[in-house]
């Protein structure tokens, strides 16, 4: 997350730590993305309109996203092919 850019943007720090809070959910925790959504939604601490949108952003993402890297056995795999 760029939190420089955000600051620059004009961005509280209030918002810009919701926003890390919310893709801690996503990308840290042991959840897939739809219960960490709803954890997310759930967790009245991190309720703003930016956090909203990212959730309403992927919710309803015709292609998908993408919020896990690779493991790296799998990138090894492919290097030896």
């Amino acid at each position: 997350m760029n939190t420089t850019g955000l600051n620059r943007r004009g961005f509280t720090a209030e918002v810009v730590t919701k926003l890390k809070r919310s893709f801690r959910y996503l990308l840290q925790s042991k959840l897939n993305t739809t219960r960490a959504l709803q954890q997310i939604e759930q967790d009245r601490s991190l309720a703003c309109a930016e956090v909203q949108y990212l959730v309403d952003f992927i919710r309803t993402s015709q292609r998908g996203v993408i919020l896990r890297r690779p493991s790296r056995r799998t990138e090894e795999v492919v290097a030896d092919e």
